[in-house]
């Protein structure tokens, strides 16, 4: 066995991709949604629709907190509606709306800087070990 950890897929990568391949957006949020769920779980929180009858239950909501960052985007007839909030001690200083690709590219650009430093975290952790 190794103790190399897996690479993390590029969210960014991922999520162009899909974008391209993706004329509804309902359909793109969903893979997203997913996407997310499956790259950083801890992080991440997703409301479904609801329904007694419904054969499935696709994610209506998602909020992803990243350190001091939270980011929300919900699904609405058709659109996604996207908000980043910024807060410090729990006290939200900066709150923005946002398109959904705006929003999409700010949340990779969080995760991608917690990821590097995670990484350079481990990478030093690893060190003073050996």
């Amino acid at each position: 066995m190794s103790d190399a950890t897996p690479p993390e897929p590029d969210l960014d990568s991922v999520a162009a991709s899909l974008h391209m391949d993706a004329a509804d957006i309902a359909v793109f949020f969903q893979v997203f949604c997913g996407k997310l769920l499956a790259t950083v779980p801890g992080s991440v929180v997703v409301q479904r629709e609801g329904g007694l009858f419904k054969k499935d239950h696709p994610i209506r909501k998602i909020t992803v907190r990243t350190g001091e960052d939270v980011f929300d985007a919900e699904l609405r007839s058709g659109s996604v509606a996207c908000r980043h909030a910024h807060a410090v001690r729990g006290i939200v200083l900066r709150s923005e709306d946002l398109g959904f690709e705006a929003w999409r590219r700010a949340l990779v650009a969080v995760l991608g800087t917690q990821a590097q430093v995670t990484s350079e975290a481990l990478a030093g952790l690893r060190s003073e070990v050996t």
